[in-house]
């Protein structure tokens, strides 16, 4: 638990047994809210002078109901009220016919602004008196902890002490006289110089305060007190000495509880990042693992169909084939012997999703107000293969929506919007990695605020923004929902040029492979030609052969024969290709060479020296025009969503997995090089 909470605890417990002497007072007491004048408190004695129950009294206006006032007394709105002293007055009330002393005083009641107003009848009898003195001495002796009275002038001697004070520190009176000196002594010594300073400073302003320290019973048993002080000076007391006259608790009980709970959270917390970094650890490892060989196995087979009249080439893929073969085996072999990973249950609804008709159905609801606001709605399904698979269709038009309705809203009239699915192809199963990336070109948001994005109830501090409604739980709803499906979500935006969201999410696919001929509507799409809103019936026609074959690639791979089977394959379609063996030499054959000598640059990811992501990074920061613009893609054996999201956030255009599917590969190439 934290300070603020641990505050929390005992100023609760303190105002608890407030409200019990209060009840048990012999004199009136009354609180009210010092705006409303509503009544928030009334003790028993009061409710007797007022002849009525307390369910008749509070929430009316004091005023009213204790002196019979249609306006405020002027007695308690005057500036004499203080928070660290009582404002004294005496009144004569016409409705009680009686005259009353009253003390006045300003306090925090459970969140109120509120006034203290404490009365006595001035003429009250004796026995009055000394049956209240009595009812206070049993109120004291009923407390669960200790009082005492300590010497101002030396802070250390016990002058006077009562109720539980004698079992609470483990002595009896005599050993306490005889063995202490009656010296507060008690206390554990670097808490007793702590508290010194803080008495003096009481002395000098007076009021009261609280602490908790550490006291050693007579036994050697450690405890740990909360302590509440109140300094009174010598013309105030009896005897006309100065004195702090304290209250002290035993919370041991709750604080040995309270750190216990904090270590059980300490060591969960510790288990469950372990293992949720094993885990990942564990499945990026065997990703990028696996799909190495098989990009080998696949490679070198479609090298061995383009040489099939040339039994030496043959030959040499084959040898390749069957050592990636066994490497493969051996991996999936340790696969199987592995401890198998936890895994939680989600509560989402799995049913047959269309994504171009979940499109159309977003695009039909955002057309009317895009239409208001003279935007335009760009909806496009790039290398979209299959159009059917199976998740929570709500949940995921949910997060779409929640994303492009804060496009929309933080997008200035005549501004565009654009919503975009890719696909990756994953070979390992049913199941597809999917990315819908949600642009705008709007206000965009500071980069102070971007970490605390995605938590609830929060929005930045722009004056722009002031106006514009919402609670602030969006962004932290869809992060939630992406999560329950096992995606994730980040977001890049700069001040004054927009924003961009990236949510990845593995989906399980339900129909065949599809190329579409067109795509769903676009609304306001400016370019009827985009690449991103045609489908292609194919990617090896003779247009885009003559295209590409004058194109010059720079290629980043650190594995020496997946570095040959990208080469030879891109080179079998008229590509000129430049290698680099990790990131730190693409970087230094980038920065020698000259502007647009390379037309698109195949980043692989994990590589030694300089990786693939901060290759990219330090490549995008260059001073030269063509350092922003050169498409840059992963092609990489790092395929989960997760890898999707990353490579995006890193600078890079798109994202091709390993094993190279060749017709995906020249679809991305050709898109990225005609922009």
């Amino acid at each position: 638990m934290n300070m603020a909470a641990e505050r929390t605890d005992y100023a609760g417990l303190y105002q608890e047994y407030f409200r019990l002497m209060m009840d048990a007072y012999e004199g009136n007491i009354y609180i009210s809210d010092l705006d409303s004048y509503e009544l928030l408190y009334l003790n028993n004695t009061s409710c007797d002078t007022l002849g009525s129950p307390p369910e008749k009294l509070l929430g009316h206006k004091c005023y009213e109901v204790i002196q019979g006032r249609s306006t405020p007394c002027p007695f308690c709105t005057n500036d004499k009220l203080r928070e660290d002293e009582y404002y004294e007055w005496e009144f004569d009330n016409p409705v009680l016919e009686r005259k009353f002393l009253i003390k006045n005083r300003l306090i925090n009641w459970e969140g109120h602004r509120a006034r203290l107003e404490l009365s006595h009848d001035m003429y009250t009898s004796e026995f009055k008196l000394e049956k209240k003195n009595r009812e206070q001495d049993a109120l004291l002796r009923s407390v669960p902890g200790g009082f005492a009275r300590l010497d101002a002038r030396d802070c250390s001697t016990v002058l006077w002490y009562g109720a539980n004070f004698l079992d609470m520190i483990g002595y009896t009176a005599e050993q306490f006289e005889n063995e202490l000196h009656s010296q507060c002594t008690y206390l554990h010594q670097e808490d007793l110089q702590r508290i010194i300073p803080m008495l003096q400073e009481l002395m000098v302003t007076g009021g009261n305060m609280v602490t908790e320290a550490k006291i050693t019973t007579r036994s050697g048993q450690t405890k740990i007190l909360t302590i509440t002080l109140s300094y009174a000076r010598g013309e105030e007391s009896w005897d006309g000495i100065p004195s702090f006259y304290t209250i002290g608790i035993d919370i041991t009980k709750q604080r040995e509880e309270q750190e216990r709970q904090r270590k059980i959270l300490e060591e969960a917390y510790k288990t469950a990042q372990i293992a949720s970094e094993a885990k990942t650890n564990f499945l990026s490892s065997m990703s990028h693992d696996i799909r190495t060989p098989m990009n080998a196995i696949m490679g070198m087979t479609a090298i061995a169909e383009a040489n099939i009249d040339s039994q030496e080439k043959i030959r040499d893929c084959l040898n390749k084939i069957n050592t990636s073969t066994h490497h493969l085996l051996n991996l999936i072999n340790e696969v199987l012997d592995m401890s198998r990973i936890e895994s939680g249950k989600i509560d989402l609804i799995s049913e047959e999703v269309s994504l171009p008709e979940m499109f159309e159905d977003i695009a039909n609801m955002f057309q009317p107000l895009v239409a208001e606001r003279n935007q335009k709605l760009q909806l496009f399904s790039g290398h979209l293969r299959h159009w059917k698979v199976r998740t929570d269709g709500g949940r995921l038009q949910q997060v779409l929506m929640n994303l492009l309705t804060n496009a929309v809203k933080y997008t200035p009239e005549g501004g565009t919007i654009s919503l975009r699915v890719q696909e990756l192809p994953d070979n390992s199963g049913n199941k597809g990695q999917y990315g819908f990336i949600i642009e705008d070109n709007g206000i965009g948001i500071d980069g102070e605020f971007l970490p605390h994005i995605f938590e609830p109830f929060t929005r930045a501090e722009d004056t722009r923004i002031n106006k514009i409604q919402g609670t602030g739980l969006g962004l932290a709803i869809t992060q939630n929902i992406v999560r329950m499906m096992n995606g994730t979500i980040e977001v890049k935006s700069e001040l004054g040029k927009g924003s961009e969201f990236i949510v990845a999410i593995p989906l399980e696919r339900c129909d065949e492979i599809v190329i579409p001929e067109a795509e769903p509507d676009n609304l306001g799409a400016s370019d009827a030609n985009d690449n991103d809103s045609q489908g292609t019936s194919e990617a090896l026609d003779e247009k885009t052969q003559d295209f590409l074959t004058s194109k010059r690639i720079l290629l980043v791979e650190d594995n020496e024969l997946n570095r040959e089977i990208a080469s030879e394959l891109l080179q079998m379609h008229g590509f000129s290709i430049d290698k680099a063996e990790n990131g730190q030499r693409a970087v230094e054959k980038f920065v020698t060479s000259a502007p647009g000598t390379y037309d698109c640059i195949l980043m692989d990811i994990q590589m030694p020296v300089m990786d693939g992501y901060q290759a990219t990074r330090t490549i995008r920061s260059l001073d030269r025009e063509d350092a922003h613009t050169i498409p840059i893609l992963a092609l990489t054996a790092n395929a989960f969503a997760t890898d999707l999201a990353r490579a995006h956030s890193a600078g890079m255009n798109d994202h091709i997995a390993k094993p190279i599917d060749i017709n995906r590969l020249l679809e991305s190439l050709q898109r990225w090089m005609k922009k």
